[in-house]
């Protein structure tokens, strides 16, 4: 055998031009499910701060219950908070802010829209309440498809979320 010292035999590997090519096409597949992936956690977020809020209702219902004093939960929708207060404890257990993504748009409470200031839903020792819905929607630049709509039943006080396509 003539080895030439330097030289290695029978040696496999990868050219540069399969190298490239496997890039490329890593590339392309990163650049087309980018998007997908993006807008569904931009969806996430936005099923997550509804269900924020609609826990919060949940709390201030059980609290009136519990405590046997109507219980109401504030929203301002230019700050974007929302609140629980309550006549017996005059303290609110629960100040929470809306990611800067999304925004309360209105509050519909007995034929009644408010889409600006502060509305207020009431929650009363028997487990009813006021009613009354609440949306919730992202905030551009992206502009969302799809809104989320908090519903309170006035009989019950139960809470539901519904999405509605635009």
């Amino acid at each position: 055998m003539n080895k030439k010292p330097g030289v290695l035999q029978n040696t496999r590997g990868f050219t540069l031009l399969e190298i490239i090519l496997v890039l490329v096409f890593i590339g392309l597949i990163a650049g087309l499910t980018t998007p997908f992936v993006m807008s569904t956690l931009d969806r996430v977020k936005h099923q997550s701060e509804t269900r924020e809020v609609q826990s919060a209702l949940r709390y201030a219902r059980s609290e009136a219950i519990t405590r046997k004093t109507v219980t109401t939960f504030n929203a301002d929708i230019a700050s974007k908070k929302y609140w629980i207060s309550n006549k017996k404890t005059n303290t609110s257990p629960i100040r929470k802010t809306l990611d800067p993504g999304f925004s309360m748009s209105h509050m519909t409470n007995k034929e009644k829209t408010v889409d600006k200031g502060t509305f207020t839903i009431h929650f009363y020792p028997r487990g009813n309440s006021s009613g009354g819905a609440i949306r919730i929607e992202k905030v551009s630049p992206g502009k969302s498809d799809s809104a989320y709509e908090i519903t309170i039943d006035p009989i019950t006080g139960s809470s539901r979320i519904e999405q509605e396509t635009q």
